[in-house]
């Protein structure tokens, strides 16, 4: 995820079609914890759970910034690096219900976002055109989903316990969730609105984007 492109030095880097690289391997070691951080959260063990996720966020900024300082700036990683959100928002929201840390319908809201949007794109690359650029916003909304969820741990684990998480905290990760959920689905009507236009257009202005919607 490119927040703001901090370090992107402004210049558009041509994506290779290399596999192990250092962002790759960041985007490869962010899917292998997940099982962990989704075993950790429906047993309990939310300070390992609560780490390993606000690593996660972490490295999910530092991968592309290193794939622009290092100018390796992948065909993969693009791929990786959306796909580990949608993955991160299905499995550890799955794991926050089960282990009773949210309510169902704050994942069934993300996944819903998410398929309309996957099945948009779709709809664009059937009609030969490619998906629109990243919007600032729906990297706003992606950040602020990842960090809201740690937030969240970070309350429990502070407090005692599921059944009385630390108030301010917990208060303050569940402003930073809707808030984000709201922007998030912006987003999506956005993203929808620029592929219909790009549905109708004759053509040439799909060209220049190749980088879904996070």
């Amino acid at each position: 995820m490119r927040i703001y492109d901090l370090g992107g030095g402004g210049r558009q880097r041509a994506a290779s079609r290399r596999i192990w690289t250092i962002p790759n391997l960041l985007s490869f070691a962010r899917l292998a914890i997940l099982p962990v951080v989704y075993l950790d959260l429906t047993d309990g063990r939310f300070l390992r759970a609560f780490v390993l996720l606000a690593v996660f966020a972490a490295t999910d900024w530092l991968d592309g910034y290193l794939a622009r300082q290092l100018d390796q700036v992948t065909e993969l990683g693009k791929l990786l690096d959306p796909i580990s959100d949608r993955i991160l928002f299905v499995v550890v929201g799955i794991g926050f219900v089960v282990g009773g840390l949210l309510p169902w319908w704050v994942v069934a809201v993300l996944i819903a976002r998410d398929l309309l949007v996957g099945l948009a794109g779709l709809a664009l690359l059937a009609r030969g055109g490619r998906p629109p650029d990243v919007t600032r916003l729906g990297k706003t909304a992606t950040f602020g989903l990842m960090w809201a969820l740690p937030m969240l741990l970070l309350a429990v684990v502070v407090g005692d316990g599921v059944a009385a998480p630390q108030p301010l905290l917990y208060w303050l990760a569940w402003a930073l969730l809707v808030v984000n959920i709201v922007l998030y689905w912006l987003a999506a009507f956005d993203y929808a609105r620029i592929v219909r236009r790009r549905a109708n257009a004759t053509g040439g202005e799909d060209q220049n984007s190749d980088t879904p919607l996070r």
